[in-house]
């Protein structure tokens, strides 16, 4: 069991999306004043967070700073569980070109019914 902050897997959703955040942006440009940029910011980073189907509520509180708590103890399976569901959703379609009404809708509803979503060990 190893206890991590909010912080360390912020920075790993922070790697992961480095990757594709200009293709993100892409479909998101005539929603924003669209700015070339090599890092993601602090309101993607935050976006990613909100929109992942894959992550429960609370787990989702936990990252933005919603609870009080700012560690957790988690297993490696768990850790490596996060790892594996940030990277899926940084490769969706869904978050790559920001299809963010039906098909994220219809994705969540079906990742919602196989309960494949993460949460919090406790």
């Amino acid at each position: 069991m190893n206890s991590i902050t909010k912080e360390y897997l912020v920075e790993i959703i922070f790697k992961k999306i480095s990757d594709s955040i200009d293709i993100h942006r892409m479909s998101k440009r005539h929603l924003f004043n669209y700015q070339p940029c090599s890092l993601p910011t602090d309101d993607e980073v935050m976006d990613f967070i909100i929109s992942i189907p894959f992550f429960d509520d609370k787990l989702k509180d936990f990252l933005i700073g919603n609870l009080g708590e700012t560690t957790v103890i988690v297993s490696q399976n768990w850790e490596n569980e996060f790892i594996i569901k940030t990277r899926m959703w940084t490769e969706s379609v869904e978050w790559l070109h920001g299809n963010d009404n039906f098909l994220k809708t219809t994705f969540s509803n079906n990742i919602s019914r196989e309960r494949t979503y993460l949460g919090l060990p406790y």
